[in-house]
């Protein structure tokens, strides 16, 4: 068992979730962890909220307030804004994206809706002229490659996960909702009066608190047969750990990718899924997370049961037993996930990054233990 000192705070019924914590760092673990924070939320209660390790190449030490990139964990969180927007009547699920972006409306895509972009089926889930990492940090250049383009495929007939286009689709739709980008959006109606510490777009005076990341060992395990334009959601541009750590990359807004928070903050967010928060109603959440496609997905080459930016548990149970559990996780190993029976909430975030696009076994046991607690 590792020697790392777990600080923070917990139920000790639920003690088995904080020594499979603590068994992450063990030097046997598959991905070994460097620093990490878990929290989970119990009818509303905090009932695990817990850190440890270490931050950076110069060992200091994983703080309650430390910040991380979650990577595709923040795709849940930008799905929080839609849902929330939803409730208030500014935007349906069903709507036609050029309904809100008239530019958007040639080549094909004039009948795209909200759902098909909320469940990868647009056929945009690459750019299709060549791509640099730097230009992820121009806005209008991205929108307008995506406005012009012309799907792979003929919408809604395929599933093919948008790794990175998906943060502009989306937050291009709040912004000509709202007329706020995403991370304000986020911010003013969202983080701010929950006092929750979550940025899509990390103002340069909070760069201090953030953990580096170190990439995986080896390169991620791809499926075979793969359709060149599902490659291309992972090489048009190469998404690489070190551009992450750029200030410039903090402080843009990358809605798919560059969430930066802490587990206590993915956590408070999930548990603003529940009804009883108050932030969307019963009724805004069946519509969020009824399934839309449960085909195999082109990039991760497993049926994936999509909602509206969200993960509904499938036969893989991939955020614990409950079907009706949802969330996201992220490139590296991070998660969110909220399930509504149980009403569970948690977040994990790591910087230790896993190779494994799916199955993370450090969250897969975390999730495992916090079931098991509640009998």
């Amino acid at each position: 068992m590792s020697s790392v000192e777990i600080k923070g705070t917990w139920e000790p019924e639920f003690n088995l979730v904080v020594d499979a914590f603590k068994a992450n760092f063990d030097p046997q673990s598959a991905t070994i962890e460097q620093g990490a924070a878990f929290t989970l939320f119990h009818q509303g209660r905090l009932v695990v909220d817990i850190h440890g390790g270490t931050r950076n190449a110069a060992l200091e030490p994983w703080q309650q307030d430390t910040l991380v990139n979650v990577f595709s964990t923040t795709k849940g969180i930008a799905a929080l804004c839609i849902a929330h927007l939803v409730e208030l009547g500014r935007l349906g699920y069903n709507d036609r994206i050029a309904t809100h972006w008239p530019e958007f409306a040639i080549n094909g895509k004039q009948d795209i809706t909200l759902a098909q972009v909320l469940s990868h089926q647009t056929g945009l889930n690459a750019f299709e002229t060549p791509t640099t990492l730097d230009d992820l940090l121009d806005w209008e250049l991205c929108c307008t490659k995506l406005a012009a383009q012309t799907p792979f495929f003929p919408p809604g007939s395929r599933t093919c996960y948008q790794a990175l286009t998906f943060g502009f689709l989306v937050g291009e739709v709040v912004r000509r909702v709202s007329g706020l980008t995403i991370g304000e959006y986020l911010e003013q109606n969202i983080c701010h009066p929950s006092n929750i510490d979550f940025h899509i777009g990390l103002p340069e005076n909070q760069h201090a608190r953030i953990a580096d990341l170190f990439a995986p060992t080896r390169a991620p395990s791809m499926p075979k047969n793969m359709p060149s334009y599902a490659l291309a959601s992972m090489t048009n541009p190469v998404l690489r750990a070190d551009f992450m750590l750029k200030s410039q990359t903090r402080c843009a807004q990358l809605p798919a990718v560059n969430g930066h928070g802490s587990a206590n903050a993915v956590a408070s967010l999930y548990e603003l899924y529940s009804a009883e928060k108050g932030l969307i109603s019963a009724e805004t959440l069946a519509l969020t997370t009824e399934v839309q496609s449960s085909r195999s997905d082109d990039l991760i080459g497993l049926p994936v049961h999509w909602a509206m930016g969200l993960v509904v548990n499938s036969l893989a149970n991939t955020y614990g037993k409950e079907p009706k559990t949802f969330g996201h996780s992220g490139w590296g190993g991070s998660f969110g996930c909220h399930d509504p029976i149980n009403r569970l909430s948690m977040g994990y975030v790591c910087n230790q990054m896993s190779p494994d696009l799916v199955g993370d076994a450090r969250s897969q046991n975390l999730i495992k233990q916090a079931y098991a607690c509640l009998g």
